[in-house]
Parts: C-alpha cells; sequence; structure tokens
C-alpha cells in the first residue's frame, strides 16, 4: 500500500446502511459510525463526546446534538453506576441491505453534504452503475445542483475520479484518500446552460483534438503533454489562477449560486476553464486575489504557467450607488435576482453595507436578511410596502450615528439583533420610532407633549420670577429662577413620597384584613363541603360524592354509545331500534364487568366504579368509531367519494405520474368519504336527542296527568264523606 496521509485510517473502513444518506445529515452519520467503530471490539462504546469531536474535527457541543436525536433509534446509551460512565452501542444492521463501505479517513476529512455526496458516489461505484447529479440529489436530499456543484468539488479535490464521455451520466472512481498532485480542472464539467459565444470562439464541434483544449491545458503548462497523468500533474492551488481572479467573479458560499459565477470564454476555450466555484473559504483568499487580479490585467507572466494568451475582457454589471465596488456575494447580485437581495432588502441595508460586509459565512447572511425581511413586514404595518425599506434605513442609520459609525461596531450580528434592527418605542405610542412615528414620518407627539411638559414648567415658573422682579439684574434673576426650580423639584418630590406612603398604607390595611378574608373563604368552603350527596345521601359530600359522580359519567357513556348506533339504523323500525339498544346495553356491561380488578385484589366501591367509568367511556368511542365506519360504507358517502374522485381524474395532468395520480384520487375520495360519515352522523344524532327529548316529554305528560287526576278523585272523596 502507498505511503499516504492516514495509511491506518485507509486500511480502516466503515459500513452504514445507504438510506441513511437521505434520512440524517452528514455530520449525524458520520458521528453513529464513529460510535459503531469505537465498538467493533468490546461492543460498546466508552469514548466520550469530546473524544468523538476531536476525531471528526467537530465540536463537541454538534457530537452530542447528534447522538440526542438519533438515541433509542440508532444508538443505544446505558449509564454505569455509580461511576457515572456513558456506554453506546450501534443498533446492527441486517447484512441484506444495500451499505456504504468507505475509508475511516474520508469519514473523518469530509463533512456535510461533502460526506453524503462521497457515499452516494461510493455505492454507486461499488454496483458499478453511473452517478448522474438527480440520481445523487434523490440519494442525499439535496438539489441537483448542489449535487452536481460537491461532486465537482470532490474531484478538484481529488476524492474521486470523473470517468466518462460527453454525453450521458458519468462513472466514477472512489479514493480512499485524496489523490496528490491532482490539478484543478473545473472546467472538465459542462454547465447546464451556456451564454452567447463571440463570433471569434469556435463551435464546439471544431474542437477535434481529443477531450482537451488550448485553454484547459494552458492550466498544465506550455510544455505538458496531452496524456498527462493525474498522479503527475502539478498541484495547482486555487489561489494561484489567473484566469478566474477572486474579485472578478461573485463571491459565493450557496451552492444555488453556482449558476451566475460565470465568466467569458478563455482563448476559445468552450469547457469553461475559467469559471472557479468560490468556496466558504475564500475569506482567507482575498489577498491572493488582488496579485491575481493585477496578473490579467498587465497580461503579465504567471509564476506558475509562464507567458499567458490573452484573457477576453469581462464586462460586469454594477448595481447603482455602489461605484463600481465588490459588496459581497449578494450584493454583486443584480437586483431581482433570484441568487441576489431584493430590492427592498437593498435599500433598508444601504446605511449598514460596512457591516453586511463582515458577514463572511452565507448561512449569517441568510438568517441577517431573514430578519430584516420580518422587521421589513412590521414596520409596513404602518408605512405600507413600498416606503418600509426607506423607514428602516433611516432607523438603521440613526442607530449608527449613536453608535459613532460602523467601525465601533465589534459584532455584527449581535448590532443587527439588539441595537439595529429592534423597534425603539419611547413612549406608549406604538408607532413610535425614537421618538419619530411610522405612519407619518413626522415627531412623535406623546414624546413631544413629555418634553413640552417639563418645559412648560420652566417657561411659567421663570415668568412668576420675572413678574415678581421686573427691574431685577441677571444674576439676581437667575438666583431666584434657580430657588423657584428646586422648590418645584422638592415638592414634586415630596409628592411621590406622599404618593408612596399612601400605597404602603393601602398594602398594609390589606395585609391587616387578610386573616379575616381566609377565614371567609374557608367558611364558605365548609358549607360548600357539608352538603349531603344527591344521590345517595352520603355526609359532606358537597352535593356529590365520588361513588356517586362515577356512576353518572358511566351512565352519560351509555347513553351516548346508544345514540351513536341509533345513527345507523331507522329510527321509524321500533324493534330493530330496541334490539340495537339491548345490543349496546349488553355489551357496554359486559366491558364494565370484564374489566373490573379482580376479586383477590379486595377492591372497595371507589375502584369498582371509577373502573366502570373508565370502561364505558372507552367502550362508547368504540362504538362511535363503528358508527362512523358504518356510515362511511353508506351509500351517500360512496356517492360522494366518487364524485369526489371524479374531480380529481380530471386533474391527473398535473401530476408527476400516473401512480402519483392514483393516490391523489385515492385520498381524494376517502377525504370526501369520511366527511360525508361526519356530516351524517350530525345529522342524526342531532335527530336522535330531538326524538328522546319528545318521547321523555310525552312520557313526563301523563303521568302528571294522573297524578293531578289522583289528587282530584281524593280531594272529591273526602269532600263527600265530610257531608255525610
Amino acid at each position: 500500500m502507498p505511503d499516504v496521509p492516514g495509511h491506518a485510517q485507509l486500511e480502516f473502513r466503515t459500513r452504514f446502511p445507504a438510506r441513511w444518506l437521505r434520512k440524517y445529515t452528514g455530520d449525524t452519520i458520520r458521528t453513529v459510525t464513529a460510535v459503531a467503530d469505537y465498538g467493533r471490539r468490546s461492543g460498546s462504546c466508552w469514548a466520550s463526546n469530546r473524544t468523538l469531536a476531536v476525531g471528526l474535527g467537530l465540536h463537541e457541543k454538534t457530537v452530542a446534538a447528534a447522538l440526542r436525536l438519533v438515541e433509542g433509534e440508532l444508538v443505544l446509551a446505558e449509564h454505569h453506576s455509580p461511576t457515572g460512565t456513558l456506554s453506546r452501542r450501534v443498533k446492527p444492521v441486517s447484512e441484506d441491505e444495500l451499505a456504504v463501505t468507505i475509508s475511516a479517513a474520508a469519514r473523518n476529512r469530509l463533512s456535510g453534504y461533502r460526506f453524503k455526496v462521497y457515499c452516494a458516489i461510493s455505492v454507486r461505484s461499488d454496483l458499478g452503475q453511473s452517478a448522474s447529479a438527480a440520481q445523487l440529489a434523490q440519494a442525499c436530499g439535496m438539489t441537483p445542483e448542489g449535487a452536481r456543484t460537491t461532486a465537482r468539488d470532490l474531484v478538484t479535490e481529488g476524492w474521486v475520479t470523473r470517468d466518462g464521455s460527453s454525453g450521458g451520466a458519468p462513472k466514477y472512481v472512489v479514493h480512499p484518500v485524496p489523490l496528490a498532485g491532482v490539478a484543478v480542472q473545473l472546467g472538465l464539467f459542462p454547465q447546464p446552460q451556456q451564454s452567447a459565444r463571440p463570433e471569434a470562439v469556435p463551435a464546439l464541434d471544431e474542437v477535434t483534438e481529443g477531450w482537451f483544449c488550448t485553454g484547459q491545458m494552458a492550466l498544465f503548462g506550455e510544455d505538458a503533454e496531452w496524456e498527462t497523468p493525474l498522479d503527475s500533474a502539478p498541484a495547482t492551488p486555487l489561489d494561484r489562477l489567473p484566469e478566474a481572479p477572486l474579485g472578478s467573479a461573485p463571491l459565493t458560499g450557496h451552492l444555488q449560486q453556482a449558476g451566475v459565477n460565470r465568466q467569458l470564454t478563455v482563448d476559445g476555450c468552450l469547457s469553461r476553464v475559467a469559471v472557479t466555484l468560490v468556496t466558504r473559504d475564500a475569506g482567507a483568499r482575498e489577498g491572493a486575489s488582488g496579485r491575481a487580479q493585477s496578473v490579467v490585467a498587465a497580461g503579465g507572466r504567471s509564476p506558475l504557467r509562464g507567458e499567458q494568451p490573452k484573457i477576453a475582457a469581462v464586462s460586469r454589471v454594477t448595481p447603482s450607488g455602489t461605484g463600481g465596488a465588490r459588496t459581497g456575494r449578494w450584493l454583486d447580485a443584480p437586483v431581482g435576482s433570484v441568487f441576489g437581495l431584493p430590492q427592498g432588502l437593498r435599500v433598508a441595508l444601504a446605511p449598514a453595507v460596512g457591516l453586511w460586509r463582515r458577514l463572511e459565512r452565507s448561512g449569517t447572511r441568510e438568517f441577517i436578511a431573514s430578519q430584516v425581511m420580518a422587521e421589513l413586514r412590521r414596520v409596513s404595518v404602518w408605512t405600507g410596502p413600498a416606503a418600509a425599506p426607506a423607514a428602516l434605513a433611516l432607523r438603521l442609520t440613526r442607530r449608527l450615528d449613536r453608535q459613532g459609525g460602523p467601525s465601533r461596531v465589534t459584532d455584527p450580528v449581535g448590532w443587527f439583533l439588539s441595537r439595529g434592527l429592534p423597534q425603539g418605542q419611547v413612549c406608549a405610542r406604538t408607532s413610535c420610532d425614537d421618538g419619530i412615528r411610522l405612519d407619518t414620518g413626522s415627531l412623535c407627539d406623546t414624546c413631544e407633549m413629555r418634553l413640552v411638559d417639563r418645559r412648560a414648567t420652566r417657561k411659567v415658573l421663570v415668568s412668576e420670577v420675572l413678574t415678581l422682579l421686573p427691574g431685577a439684574g441677571y444674576e439676581e434673576r437667575q438666583a431666584v429662577i434657580e430657588e423657584h426650580l428646586r422648590d418645584h423639584a422638592r415638592a414634586h418630590a415630596e409628592r411621590q413620597v406622599a404618593a408612596r406612603e399612601r400605597a404602603e398604607a393601602q398594602r398594609q390595611r390589606v395585609e391587616a384584613d387578610r386573616p379575616a378574608r381566609e377565614a371567609a373563604a374557608a367558611a364558605a368552603e365548609e358549607a360548600r363541603v357539608a352538603v349531603p350527596c344527591a344521590d345517595c345521601g352520603t355526609e359532606r359530600s358537597a352535593g356529590l360524592c365520588g361513588i356517586c359522580w362515577c356512576h353518572r359519567e358511566a351512565r352519560s357513556a351509555i347513553a351516548a354509545a346508544v345514540s351513536a348506533m341509533l345513527t345507523t339504523v331507522n329510527l321509524c323500525d321500533r324493534d330493530a331500534v330496541s334490539a340495537l339498544v339491548r345490543e349496546v346495553r349488553d355489551g357496554m356491561r359486559s366491558a364494565m364487568l370484564s374489566a373490573r380488578p379482580a376479586r383477590e385484589l379486595a377492591p372497595d366501591a371507589h375502584a369498582i366504579a371509577n373502573s366502570d367509568m373508565l370502561a364505558a367511556k372507552n367502550r362508547s368511542a368504540d362504538y362511535r368509531n363503528h358508527a362512523l365506519v358504518l356510515l362511511a360504507g353508506s351509500p351517500k358517502a360512496e356517492q360522494e367519494a366518487e364524485q369526489a374522485a371524479d374531480v380529481r381524474r380530471r386533474w391527473a395532468h398535473r401530476y408527476a405520474s400516473a401512480a402519483d395520480a392514483r393516490q391523489a384520487v385515492a385520498d381524494a375520495a376517502n377525504e370526501a368519504r369520511w366527511r360525508t360519515a361526519m356530516h351524517l352522523f350530525t345529522e342524526r344524532l342531532r335527530q336522535v336527542k330531538e326524538l328522546r327529548d319528545r318521547t321523555r316529554s310525552a312520557t313526563q305528560q301523563p303521568a302528571a296527568n294522573r297524578a293531578s287526576r289522583f289528587t282530584a278523585a281524593l280531594g272529591t272523596c273526602a269532600a263527600a264523606g265530610r257531608t255525610a
């Protein structure tokens, strides 16, 4: 085996199911496989989170969060007492499942989507299949453009080697460690879209000498042979590529923005040798971009490649107001571009563009942009959508002036979140922002009134002094004015002290009355508890004891079950209704008896009543569900389901495949069927309740009439006896 870095890790290979690539993040998979590798010998991993984090190049908190996410699902943890040691083991994987087998060096050095794409390419390579961007995206749960860009980075860094023709999906050869001396050939990958070709640039069919053209071979030097093995190719660092200086392309760390990083053709090279993707570590190469720009501008000699052919001029559209200067990854994009900032965000962030440039990571910029958009929505409630960006820009200008300029801000993210973006509501008016009304743009009336109140007080006192001392000098008047102001302040302070004393006296009175209030509340509670049970007459039951309450709840559940099942039969059929009522009551009684605790446990009356209540409620819910199932199979429900399915079938052309269309038809039919069942259940349950109320009233009225007639007869007999 060659003497390469990570030789021991290269021999050690890790294995995990391929289905994990789509379900979990790359760092989560790396952490779980590291736990599994540590536990190969003893079955359990005793390594701490810090040990795992150091081996994977992650933060300890990231490892802890990943293990918490999959604990119980993939990783089983066990605490050992009394030392508190934590051991972990990974659940075994089936041998007949499609698995990913990679080197430990690749697992430890790759992260995120780069690790997932590398694993997906490894699976396709082991199966001898090609790997298109769409297939990699589907396996890893990402976009095809992101998969294409990540695969290109892996080829550039030497982790994989691309072996394929210009048409169709390519095949890859996976390496356990990156190959040494692999030149940067980003132009070997075709772009999904090509810009207009200048007249002096030859067509693709005019390039006859193999896969390489002049622009590509310039990467290897003028005297290089056409057949240049990858192992012997000179290493080309990213900061030494004069064709595509960092300053001539928009900086981006986002995979979806790779499509806008395209320049014009270099020396007739149609494979886009000048196209480079600047990754997240581009900030460390800012100095190198300046050197590359000077070499290109002067057409001079590069220390890597010697004399270079002249490069076509690159025309770039500079946003208005930037003065041609590069303003960052997003602010360089054209206005309205899907990869750039919208016009509203540009206007709002114009005062803080210096802080925006200091946000190095694209994820941080996306987060701050989302916070700015949220604040724009809040401001637009008062100003309207059109004027909201200008109002927010004025707010940022005021806050920066108060801070002392962008140079005084040490943490741009914290400044945006805590000082720059939040509304500064000084008074009770909700539209107030630092003393300025957002709806009108004028000074806040409430804030002005507070200032005017203090100013008016001083003005009145000064007028009184001038009236009392019309001929006094300046110093005498100032002394008297200051004395009056001190008296006024002293009186105001005395009033505040008196108000606090009154509040304290009120609090003491409340505290003194507390025992009486508590005694009254205790007496009321005692009177409530002393009421006997209305059903069994048990003393001190607060009107209803626990056993009788359980009995009432059980009877209510039985009545609800009977009513639910009556919605499935014809209420005009007396025999069917009577049979159904008996069946439901017998079923409820059997469920309650079977759920009672065993006699060996010697249950008391409370336990039996509680058991009957719970069993009745559970059985009542089962009867309700059974009634819904019966109503869902009724002819009316089937008719509604068929109509909904017909409507969805007419939309079949909107779905990607016939299987998706059939699934949509089935879902629509089921939804319509259950909605109809719920409607029928509600309507018939209402009819059952109305019929029960009419029957109860009809039954009670004859009994009352019979009682009144019996009372009248007794009165007549008594009168007749007295007469005799």
